[in-house]
Protein backbone atom coordinates (compact mmCIF):
# COMPACT_ATOMS: atom_id res chain seq x y z
CA UNK A 1 0.00 0.00 0.00
CA UNK A 2 1.18 3.49 -0.74
CA UNK A 3 1.41 6.44 1.50
CA UNK A 4 1.33 10.07 0.53
CA UNK A 5 2.95 13.05 1.85
CA UNK A 6 0.39 15.53 3.42
CA UNK A 7 0.81 17.93 0.69
CA UNK A 8 0.07 15.96 -2.24
CA UNK A 9 -2.99 14.59 0.38
CA UNK A 10 -3.86 18.67 0.57
CA UNK A 11 -3.56 18.56 -3.31
CA UNK A 12 -6.24 15.45 -3.86
CA UNK A 13 -8.70 17.03 -1.33
CA UNK A 14 -8.62 20.13 -3.00
CA UNK A 15 -9.17 18.50 -6.28
CA UNK A 16 -11.84 16.36 -4.75
CA UNK A 17 -13.81 20.00 -3.31
CA UNK A 18 -12.81 21.76 -6.37
CA UNK A 19 -15.94 20.16 -8.39
CA UNK A 20 -14.85 21.01 -11.81
CA UNK A 21 -15.06 18.46 -14.01
CA UNK A 22 -11.80 16.56 -15.00
CA UNK A 23 -11.14 14.33 -18.31
CA UNK A 24 -7.86 13.39 -19.93
CA UNK A 25 -6.45 13.19 -23.42
CA UNK A 26 -5.26 9.73 -23.88
CA UNK A 27 -2.11 8.92 -25.49
CA UNK A 28 -3.86 6.67 -28.00
CA UNK A 29 -3.56 7.78 -31.76
CA UNK A 30 -7.40 6.93 -31.78
CA UNK A 31 -9.20 8.85 -29.54
CA UNK A 32 -11.14 11.67 -30.73
CA UNK A 33 -11.93 14.56 -28.23
CA UNK A 34 -14.76 16.84 -28.12
CA UNK A 35 -13.29 20.35 -26.63
CA UNK A 36 -16.82 21.74 -26.78
CA UNK A 37 -18.33 19.80 -23.84
CA UNK A 38 -14.96 19.74 -21.36
CA UNK A 39 -12.20 21.63 -20.44
CA UNK A 40 -9.40 22.19 -22.86
CA UNK A 41 -5.79 20.09 -21.12
CA UNK A 42 -4.57 23.25 -20.67
CA UNK A 43 -7.31 24.42 -18.50
CA UNK A 44 -6.93 21.42 -16.39
CA UNK A 45 -3.46 21.97 -15.85
CA UNK A 46 -3.74 25.54 -15.10
CA UNK A 47 -6.22 24.88 -12.21
CA UNK A 48 -4.54 22.16 -11.19
CA UNK A 49 -1.86 24.50 -10.63
CA UNK A 50 -3.49 27.09 -9.01
CA UNK A 51 -4.82 24.58 -6.69
CA UNK A 52 -1.19 23.46 -5.28
CA UNK A 53 -0.16 26.78 -5.28
CA UNK A 54 -2.90 28.19 -2.75
CA UNK A 55 -1.42 25.51 -0.41
CA UNK A 56 0.86 26.18 2.68
CA UNK A 57 4.26 25.99 1.71
CA UNK A 58 3.71 25.45 -1.97
CA UNK A 59 5.64 28.45 -3.33
CA UNK A 60 9.08 29.03 -3.30
CA UNK A 61 10.87 32.63 -3.11
CA UNK A 62 12.85 33.01 -5.94
CA UNK A 63 16.66 33.92 -5.04
CA UNK A 64 17.94 36.66 -7.39
CA UNK A 65 21.47 34.57 -6.92
CA UNK A 66 20.32 31.29 -9.08
CA UNK A 67 16.67 32.24 -10.35
CA UNK A 68 16.05 29.11 -13.24
CA UNK A 69 17.57 26.65 -9.79
CA UNK A 70 14.52 28.27 -7.52
CA UNK A 71 11.76 27.99 -10.63
CA UNK A 72 13.18 24.43 -10.91
CA UNK A 73 12.35 24.23 -7.05
CA UNK A 74 8.87 25.81 -7.26
CA UNK A 75 7.73 23.65 -10.11
CA UNK A 76 8.87 20.46 -8.37
CA UNK A 77 7.06 21.58 -5.02
CA UNK A 78 3.72 21.30 -6.84
CA UNK A 79 4.82 17.19 -8.09
CA UNK A 80 2.11 15.58 -6.88
CA UNK A 81 3.50 11.98 -5.64
CA UNK A 82 2.04 9.18 -7.63
CA UNK A 83 3.07 5.79 -8.92
CA UNK A 84 5.68 5.77 -11.31
CA UNK A 85 3.49 5.67 -14.02
CA UNK A 86 2.38 7.45 -17.60
CA UNK A 87 -0.85 8.35 -19.03
CA UNK A 88 0.15 6.81 -21.84
CA UNK A 89 -0.01 3.07 -20.27
CA UNK A 90 -1.74 0.62 -22.21
CA UNK A 91 -3.95 0.27 -19.00
CA UNK A 92 -4.92 3.59 -18.72
CA UNK A 93 -6.59 4.41 -21.60
CA UNK A 94 -9.27 7.08 -21.20
CA UNK A 95 -12.54 6.38 -23.19
CA UNK A 96 -15.90 8.25 -22.18
CA UNK A 97 -17.77 11.17 -24.06
CA UNK A 98 -15.01 13.26 -24.37
CA UNK A 99 -12.34 10.61 -25.20
CA UNK A 100 -14.05 8.46 -27.82
CA UNK A 101 -12.50 5.52 -29.72
CA UNK A 102 -13.21 5.82 -33.75
CA UNK A 103 -12.26 2.05 -34.24
CA UNK A 104 -11.26 -1.19 -32.82
CA UNK A 105 -7.97 -1.72 -31.00
CA UNK A 106 -5.52 -3.90 -31.58
CA UNK A 107 -4.64 -6.16 -28.82
CA UNK A 108 -4.28 -9.87 -27.74
CA UNK A 109 -7.68 -11.24 -27.07
CA UNK A 110 -7.97 -14.01 -24.13
CA UNK A 111 -11.58 -15.75 -24.08
CA UNK A 112 -12.35 -16.71 -20.05
CA UNK A 113 -14.21 -19.97 -19.30
CA UNK A 114 -17.73 -17.75 -20.04
CA UNK A 115 -16.74 -17.25 -23.08
CA UNK A 116 -16.63 -13.48 -22.66
CA UNK A 117 -13.22 -11.77 -24.29
CA UNK A 118 -10.73 -9.44 -22.44
CA UNK A 119 -7.07 -8.08 -23.38
CA UNK A 120 -4.60 -11.01 -22.51
CA UNK A 121 -2.79 -9.22 -20.67
CA UNK A 122 -5.38 -8.56 -18.22
CA UNK A 123 -6.01 -12.62 -17.73
CA UNK A 124 -3.32 -13.39 -14.93
CA UNK A 125 -4.87 -11.12 -12.46
CA UNK A 126 -8.78 -11.42 -13.34
CA UNK A 127 -8.44 -15.51 -13.07
CA UNK A 128 -6.22 -15.18 -9.76
CA UNK A 129 -8.95 -12.43 -8.40
CA UNK A 130 -11.64 -15.01 -9.51
CA UNK A 131 -10.28 -18.22 -7.94
CA UNK A 132 -9.09 -16.44 -4.76
CA UNK A 133 -13.14 -15.39 -4.30
CA UNK A 134 -14.29 -18.61 -5.19
CA UNK A 135 -11.40 -20.35 -2.53
CA UNK A 136 -13.93 -18.17 -0.07
CA UNK A 137 -17.05 -19.92 -1.05
CA UNK A 138 -17.87 -16.78 -3.41
CA UNK A 139 -19.88 -17.35 -6.98
CA UNK A 140 -19.23 -14.89 -9.44
CA UNK A 141 -20.11 -14.36 -13.55
CA UNK A 142 -18.28 -12.86 -15.97
CA UNK A 143 -21.25 -11.81 -17.79
CA UNK A 144 -19.62 -9.06 -20.25
CA UNK A 145 -16.35 -7.89 -21.70
CA UNK A 146 -14.68 -6.89 -24.73
CA UNK A 147 -16.77 -5.23 -27.42
CA UNK A 148 -16.15 -4.71 -30.45
CA UNK A 149 -17.47 -0.83 -31.97
CA UNK A 150 -19.84 -3.22 -34.56
CA UNK A 151 -21.03 -4.88 -31.86
CA UNK A 152 -21.50 -1.87 -29.68
CA UNK A 153 -22.92 0.51 -32.64
CA UNK A 154 -25.42 -3.10 -32.73
CA UNK A 155 -26.96 -2.94 -29.52
CA UNK A 156 -26.95 0.87 -29.55
CA UNK A 157 -28.98 0.80 -32.19
CA UNK A 158 -31.10 -2.16 -31.56
CA UNK A 159 -32.64 -0.68 -28.17
CA UNK A 160 -33.15 3.08 -30.42
CA UNK A 161 -35.13 1.31 -32.69
CA UNK A 162 -37.04 -0.53 -29.95
CA UNK A 163 -37.97 2.32 -28.64
CA UNK A 164 -38.97 4.27 -31.79
CA UNK A 165 -41.10 0.99 -32.73
CA UNK A 166 -42.65 1.56 -29.36
CA UNK A 167 -43.90 4.84 -30.26
CA UNK A 168 -41.37 7.16 -29.34
CA UNK A 169 -39.94 10.01 -31.10
CA UNK A 170 -36.28 10.33 -32.00
CA UNK A 171 -35.45 12.34 -29.22
CA UNK A 172 -36.58 10.39 -26.46
CA UNK A 173 -35.64 7.17 -28.09
CA UNK A 174 -31.86 8.31 -27.71
CA UNK A 175 -32.30 9.79 -24.89
CA UNK A 176 -33.77 6.73 -23.42
CA UNK A 177 -30.90 4.67 -24.94
CA UNK A 178 -28.44 6.56 -23.99
CA UNK A 179 -29.77 5.92 -20.27
CA UNK A 180 -28.37 2.76 -20.79
CA UNK A 181 -26.32 1.76 -23.60
CA UNK A 182 -23.20 3.73 -24.07
CA UNK A 183 -22.90 5.39 -27.42
CA UNK A 184 -20.82 3.67 -29.95
CA UNK A 185 -17.02 4.52 -29.19
CA UNK A 186 -17.48 6.35 -25.77
CA UNK A 187 -17.80 2.58 -23.97
CA UNK A 188 -14.53 0.96 -21.99
CA UNK A 189 -15.45 -2.44 -23.03
CA UNK A 190 -14.10 -2.03 -26.52
CA UNK A 191 -10.64 -1.56 -24.83
CA UNK A 192 -10.97 -4.57 -23.76
CA UNK A 193 -9.90 -4.08 -19.81
CA UNK A 194 -13.50 -3.73 -18.70
CA UNK A 195 -15.29 -6.29 -16.99
CA UNK A 196 -18.84 -6.60 -16.15
CA UNK A 197 -19.79 -8.96 -12.96
CA UNK A 198 -22.28 -10.22 -11.47
CA UNK A 199 -23.52 -13.38 -9.39
CA UNK A 200 -26.01 -16.20 -9.85
CA UNK A 201 -28.66 -15.62 -6.82
CA UNK A 202 -29.64 -11.91 -8.98
CA UNK A 203 -28.91 -13.19 -12.64
CA UNK A 204 -32.42 -13.34 -13.17
CA UNK A 205 -33.06 -9.58 -12.82
CA UNK A 206 -31.31 -8.19 -15.73
CA UNK A 207 -28.42 -9.85 -15.86
CA UNK A 208 -27.15 -9.40 -13.06
CA UNK A 209 -25.89 -5.73 -13.25
CA UNK A 210 -28.38 -4.02 -10.96
CA UNK A 211 -26.68 -1.75 -7.81
CA UNK A 212 -27.89 -4.40 -5.69
CA UNK A 213 -24.69 -6.53 -6.50
CA UNK A 214 -22.98 -4.38 -3.90
CA UNK A 215 -25.34 -6.23 -1.55
CA UNK A 216 -23.93 -9.48 -2.49
CA UNK A 217 -20.94 -11.12 -0.41
CA UNK A 218 -19.25 -11.28 -4.03
CA UNK A 219 -19.67 -7.41 -4.47
CA UNK A 220 -18.80 -6.45 -0.89
CA UNK A 221 -15.87 -8.95 -1.71
CA UNK A 222 -14.58 -7.08 -5.01
CA UNK A 223 -15.49 -3.62 -3.85
CA UNK A 224 -13.38 -4.42 -1.08
CA UNK A 225 -10.40 -6.89 -2.89
CA UNK A 226 -10.07 -5.87 -6.56
CA UNK A 227 -7.40 -3.02 -6.15
CA UNK A 228 -4.74 -6.03 -4.97
CA UNK A 229 -5.42 -7.62 -8.74
CA UNK A 230 -5.29 -4.51 -10.62
CA UNK A 231 -9.02 -3.32 -10.75
CA UNK A 232 -10.75 -0.48 -10.13
CA UNK A 233 -14.30 0.19 -10.00
CA UNK A 234 -14.99 2.38 -12.69
CA UNK A 235 -18.34 4.47 -11.82
CA UNK A 236 -18.55 5.37 -8.27
CA UNK A 237 -20.90 6.86 -5.92
CA UNK A 238 -20.09 10.68 -5.79
CA UNK A 239 -18.29 11.03 -8.88
CA UNK A 240 -21.63 11.86 -10.98
CA UNK A 241 -19.98 15.70 -11.36
CA UNK A 242 -16.60 14.21 -12.77
CA UNK A 243 -17.86 10.75 -15.08
CA UNK A 244 -20.37 10.89 -17.29
CA UNK A 245 -21.76 7.69 -16.25
CA UNK A 246 -23.94 6.94 -13.41
CA UNK A 247 -22.72 4.62 -10.58
CA UNK A 248 -22.21 0.74 -11.61
CA UNK A 249 -21.50 -1.99 -8.60
CA UNK A 250 -20.88 -4.67 -11.57
CA UNK A 251 -18.18 -2.36 -14.10
CA UNK A 252 -14.71 -3.32 -12.50
CA UNK A 253 -11.93 -1.44 -14.90
CA UNK A 254 -8.40 -3.04 -15.43
CA UNK A 255 -5.71 -0.33 -14.73
CA UNK A 256 -2.79 -2.61 -12.74
CA UNK A 257 -2.56 -2.47 -9.01
CA UNK A 258 0.01 -0.31 -8.36
CA UNK A 259 -2.56 2.56 -10.07
CA UNK A 260 -6.06 0.43 -8.47
CA UNK A 261 -4.82 0.44 -5.31
CA UNK A 262 -3.44 4.31 -5.42
CA UNK A 263 -7.16 4.98 -6.86
CA UNK A 264 -8.82 3.21 -4.44
CA UNK A 265 -6.76 4.88 -1.43
CA UNK A 266 -7.35 8.19 -2.39
CA UNK A 267 -10.96 8.31 -3.48
CA UNK A 268 -10.44 9.19 -7.15
CA UNK A 269 -12.37 8.19 -10.43
CA UNK A 270 -10.10 7.78 -13.46
CA UNK A 271 -10.25 10.73 -14.80
CA UNK A 272 -9.13 12.58 -11.68
CA UNK A 273 -6.01 10.43 -11.91
CA UNK A 274 -5.15 10.59 -15.45
CA UNK A 275 -5.43 14.17 -15.21
CA UNK A 276 -2.70 14.56 -11.85
CA UNK A 277 -0.43 12.26 -14.12
CA UNK A 278 -1.16 14.73 -17.17
CA UNK A 279 -0.10 17.79 -14.73
CA UNK A 280 3.01 16.06 -13.01
CA UNK A 281 4.05 15.45 -16.67
CA UNK A 282 3.77 18.68 -18.16
CA UNK A 283 5.68 19.97 -14.86
CA UNK A 284 8.40 17.49 -15.23
CA UNK A 285 8.42 18.62 -19.41
CA UNK A 286 8.84 22.55 -17.53
CA UNK A 287 11.56 21.64 -15.10
CA UNK A 288 13.44 19.80 -17.81
CA UNK A 289 13.38 22.54 -20.78
CA UNK A 290 14.58 24.54 -17.65
CA UNK A 291 17.10 22.16 -16.53
CA UNK A 292 18.53 22.26 -20.35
Amino acid sequence: MMNNNSKNKKILATLALSGFTIFSLSACGLVSNTPDKQESSSEIISQLESHSESLPGSQVTESSENPKASEIEALESKLVKTPDVHSSDWNLILVNQANQLTEDLDFEPYTASSGEVMDARVAEDFERMIADGEAQGLQFIFESGYRSYAYQEQIYHNVYNGHINNGYSEADAQAMTEDFIAVPGTSEHMTGLALDITEPSIHHLENGLITEFEDTPEGQWLHQNASDYGFILRYPRGKEGIIDVNYESWHFRYVGQENAQYITENDLALEEYIAILNNNEAIRQQISELSE
